[in-house]
């Protein structure tokens, strides 16, 4: 999608995009105000929220088209509202739309409104057909009409717009095509391509991963013939202590010897690693003034001859052991060394982003991310951030009885499943156990946000790009 950025009076043929409220005159040019009140009063026009109504303008403006869009009731519009009536704005209406934005704002703030509006477009106008032999025509080019100024947050929302579609493409791939090794050539290529000297990676082989003694991490590989990367970068836009973004990197998930049964969008397991670069890629883009790091433990989850067995045990980076009950609970071995990582960093702020358990998407579904911390200043900020980014957040407990289990193995320190009661607590209690104290941790379970198979509203199939817009506004929150 392209943005113009000039704001001066366009004469087009190209469709006319005008936000109309209900039970308020439409004011377009005096050539055709007149017949769309009586399309209105014949009801042949709806102003409904999120209704689009097409009318041909048969030459008596330059316009072709307009697209009258329901706004609802004035009273009634906030945000949300905004972001929900845009939703049927894509290429499918044309190559190219004038916008005039200002129908759009309502008594909300401008620069807020056209930084949700190119948002959201951006967002319902994408497309995954890298695979397909016959590409959607999805070119769309947006022109504003406005009197206001905004240049700065139209920058600013087409960044993190294109982050989240980037993010998409991660996790839409087949694992063919995106292995542990090409997610850790793509983060290298993303920061090469940002070319910013505030930047600095190491992607880890192997053998390195060895010498850091990261066995937890090591053990979930060891099925594989495809070897683990870690990967590790750096932004340094702020003098402040360094922020770590902790993405569970799973490129594929069988489950291991403990195999599950249906394996479908399993590709998907590596969702977080996607959505961290992605947040990366936005506060790299817009100057965010942070001081971040991201830390991805990227293998795929397989079994052979030496694949990792039910009653094995593991010794993670922090020398604490782990009883395998379940070799498909394999992402918290993986964040267990990443997160222990991060804090060998200096990262005094941790926030965890997985696709870590189907009893979250039980709880909560398609549309609520689980979110866990050990802060609640830190809990407060992000729900906040979710809801300026209208991704939804839900905080669920740790308490103590779920940590007693998490710790109640007969032979080692820890085991790594505590069954299907309370189990996205579970999985959160045992990444707890990996948090040093003084550290301010945050964990959020997208099992059932980073990817839709049946969309409810209008989304392209598979990913979503979840949780990069809640992420890069807590980050902005925390600038200095």
């Amino acid at each position: 999608m392209n943005i113009a950025r000039s704001f001066e009076k366009i004469e087009s043929e190209k469709p006319l995009l005008v936000g109309a409220f209900l039970n308020e005159k439409v004011k377009i040019a005096p050539e055709i105000d007149g017949e769309i009140k009586e399309l209105v009063n014949d009801e042949m026009v709806c102003f409904e929220k999120g209704k689009v109504n097409k009318i041909f303008t048969f030459g008596k403006i330059s316009n072709q088209i307009i697209y009258l869009v329901g706004l609802g009731n004035k009273d009634d519009y906030d945000y949300q509202v905004l972001e929900e009536s845009l939703r049927r704005i894509n290429y499918q209406l044309s190559d190219e739309i004038i916008v005039d934005f200002d129908s759009f704002i309502g008594a909300l703030e401008p620069g807020e409104v056209i930084r949700r509006f190119i948002k959201t477009v951006n967002f319902y106008n994408y497309v995954y057909d890298e695979l397909l032999s016959k590409k959607f025509e999805n070119n769309l080019e947006l022109k504003f009409l406005t009197k206001y100024q905004l240049e700065n947050e139209i920058e600013e929302a087409f960044n993190l717009g294109n982050a989240i579609n980037n993010t998409r493409d991660l996790v839409n791939k087949p694992y063919n095509y995106l292995s542990a090794a090409d997610l850790a050539e793509y983060a290298e290529e993303l920061v090469k391509n940002l070319n910013d000297n505030r930047l600095a990676f190491k992607i880890y082989n192997k053998k390195e991963i060895e010498d850091l003694e990261m066995k937890a991490f090591l053990g979930v590989n060891r099925g594989s013939d495809a070897e683990p990367k870690l990967i590790h970068l750096e932004y340094r836009g702020s003098d402040a202590s360094p922020i770590a973004l902790v993405g569970k990197g799973l490129m594929f998930d069988t489950g291991g010897y403990t195999l599950k049964t249906s394996m479908n969008t399993m590709k998907c397991d590596m969702a977080g690693a996607a959505s961290v670069l992605g947040v990366f890629e936005a506060a790299v883009k817009n100057n965010l003034q942070v001081n971040l790091q991201v830390v991805i433990c990227a293998t795929d989850n397989r079994i052979d001859g030496g694949a990792l067995l039910p009653d094995d045990v593991l010794t993670a980076m922090n020398k604490k052991t782990i009883e395998i009950i379940s070799t498909d609970a394999e992402g918290r071995l993986t964040l267990a060394d990443a997160v222990c990582f991060a804090q060998k960093q200096g990262c005094k702020t941790v926030v965890d982003v997985a696709t870590l358990t189907g009893a979250c998407v039980v709880a909560l579904g398609n549309y609520v991310t689980g979110l866990f911390g050990n802060d609640e200043e830190e809990i407060k900020r992000i729900l906040s951030a979710s809801h300026d980014a209208n991704e939804e957040l839900w905080q669920l407990p740790i308490n103590n009885n779920i940590r007693e289990q998490v710790r109640g193995s007969k032979v080692a320190d820890l085991k790594n499943s505590t069954g299907r009661a309370m189990g996205a607590s579970g999985a959160a209690a045992f990444i707890e156990e990996f948090i040093e104290e003084g550290t301010k941790w945050l964990h959020l379970d997208i099992a059932g946000t980073a990817y839709l198979t049946q969309p409810s509203y209008k989304e392209f199939y598979g990913a979503t790009g979840v949780p990069v817009s809640t992420l890069y506004n807590y980050l902005k929150k925390l600038e200095n």
